[in-house]
């Protein structure tokens, strides 16, 4: 039964993050309430749900090339800065973790809420590269609600034809050398890894060729709820 129930939360994260971002706030609360500490739920969530990035890029591969040159410098500050968020996580007590994750999934949830406009005035370029590193170094300590931050900053400084392609890039790429991180430390559920990262894959895979037509603000209502109400849960678990 937790195998089901993990696969389905994976396939409708993967949709979710492909098309609105923020999913990762279902995931993870899912494998903690499975039985996973803390740190280890946070890393198998962050390696399981990445390949809903990369499968929701299949649909417009023509483009990734193109993508990657216009992208690639974000990629590569918010890469180093997701490395050092990693290390931050494995290195401090999983005491430090636990206290902090009810906040910050609770911050990732909120997140959702917040209206995504163009800003009047662009994001110098400076000011831009610095969101982008501090969506990365949230990511490798902690991760979900990072779309959510890629797509709002880019948004304010980015054309918005294929924006939802070059988040999916962003993201996608800078998990890669978090996930490493991850793997090498150990630290990592490997049955509920592979689950869910078939089944966000699939997910994904299909938000790439529903993003256009899908309800986003209902699927940032939903996750804002499961997220948010798993949020106080951590909090009575663990700071009450």
């Amino acid at each position: 039964m937790k195998w089901a129930l993990l696969a389905i939360g994976g396939l409708a994260a993967g949709v979710i993050n492909g098309v609105a971002g923020g999913a990762s706030a279902i995931t993870f609360p899912l494998l903690l309430g499975l039985g996973l500490p803390p740190v280890t739920a946070n890393t198998t969530n962050a390696l399981g749900i990445s390949s809903a990035n990369i499968f929701a890029l299949i649909p417009q591969r023509a483009k990734i090339s193109r993508l990657y040159r216009e992208y690639r410098f974000l990629i590569l500050f918010s890469s180093i800065a997701t490395s050092v968020g990693a290390i931050c996580l494995l290195a401090f007590p999983a005491h430090v973790f636990e206290k902090v994750a009810p906040f910050l999934l609770m911050l990732a949830s909120i997140s959702l809420l917040v209206p995504i406009k163009p800003g009047k005035v662009a994001l110098s370029r400076v000011k831009e590269s610095w969101a982008i590193a501090f969506s990365g170094f949230y990511c490798g300590y902690f991760g979900p609600g990072q779309g959510v931050i890629v797509f709002a900053t880019l948004m304010r400084s980015r054309s918005h034809k294929d924006l939802n392609a070059g988040k999916n890039l962003v993201v996608g790429v800078t998990n890669i050398f978090s996930n490493t991180i991850y793997i090498l430390s150990g630290v990592i559920d490997w049955p509920s890894f592979s689950i869910l990262f078939i089944s966000s894959g699939l997910g994904g895979l299909l938000s790439g060729k529903i993003a256009h037509r899908a309800p986003v603000q209902f699927l940032r209502a939903l996750v804002f709820a499961i997220g948010f109400g798993a949020s106080i849960w951590l909090f009575i678990k663990y700071l009450f």
